[in-house]
């Protein structure tokens, strides 16, 4: 047990690697869960259970999500069975690894983050503004499935051709594994779990623009006029050129400093007294 809680104080003290602490926080909370179910089922207060399960979880409801802001986040660190559990930690962790090394651990973060968002957004939208899910009252929705998405598309939107072992099956290409899920969630809007698929689709878009941005960032430098005040000025003020040193060879300055031994200073002229003066600073 020592061990355990060692290894466990190493990987949150670790910098990076925020994809796999979000493996840990979701096995974890699944873990706490399960412990509360049984201790309230044999206690005879399987409410309470549902209670915390309630407010972890996001309703269809737009009024109860905006009363209790943080399911929006917190809808997708809970799950409630094991191979729903096991299914979204295997793809996090095989797909963000792929991830993090084209885009590194905060873009991988955010985008798991987003994607978890966005598939909530598109939950609440289509349960009360498409007729057929609005019949559905009383759905909500859990799961890590949409930021789960979010990485597994971004993932193959940047290295689509990058091969994965499958058993029975050999090596297999990300891009053909993404847009199996992808269609098979399209067609699952329909099916019982509706609202994950349509998480699914959600956190999928998310994860395809982030991917696609990385490699096609948007520049906003021919976006902006010629006389935007917000050009640095050093980019529009003509530089004038830097005046040269005046030079003046040696034999000429002996022919000055000859000419002000023999008659004195004030015999030099204008030119003469202006080339000394150059050339005396010249020397400093």
């Amino acid at each position: 047990m020592r061990g355990f809680w060692l290894d466990f104080q190493r990987l949150v003290q670790q910098p990076g690697e925020g994809l796999l602490k979000i493996i840990v926080v979701n096995c974890l909370l699944f873990l706490v869960l399960m412990l509360i179910r049984i201790a309230m089922i044999i206690s005879g207060k399987a409410w309470v259970y549902e209670s915390l399960l309630e407010q972890l979880t996001l309703s269809a409801d737009i009024k109860a999500n905006l009363l209790h802001p943080w399911r929006f986040v917190s809808y997708f660190f809970v799950h409630v069975e094991i191979f729903h559990l096991a299914f979204n930690m295997m793809f996090l962790y095989w797909f963000g690894k792929i991830l993090q090394e084209v885009v590194g651990n905060n873009k991988s973060v955010q985008t798991f983050f987003y994607g978890g968002i966005m598939g909530a957004i598109a939950f609440i939208l289509a349960y009360n503004f498409i007729p057929y899910f609005e019949r559905q009252n009383g759905s909500y929705l859990l799961g890590a499935s949409g930021g789960v998405f979010a990485i597994v598309l971004a993932a193959a939107t940047l290295r689509p051709n990058f091969e994965v072992h499958l058993v029975f099956i050999g090596p297999v290409r990300i891009k053909y594994i993404a847009g199996f899920y992808l269609i098979w969630s399209l067609l699952e809007t329909v099916g019982t779990n509706a609202g994950g698929q349509i998480a699914h689709l959600g956190g999928a878009l998310v994860g395809f623009c982030m991917g696609y941005l990385h490699e096609h960032p948007i520049r906003w430098d021919p976006l902006r006029k010629k006389d935007s005040p917000f050009i640095h000025a050093d980019l529009t003020r003509k530089k004038k050129p830097r005046k040269q040193a005046e030079n003046i060879d040696e034999e000429e300055l002996n022919q000055i400093l000859d000419k002000i031994s023999k008659s004195g200073y004030d015999s030099l002229s204008k030119s003469e007294k202006r080339r000394l003066f150059k050339a005396s600073q010249k020397n400093e």
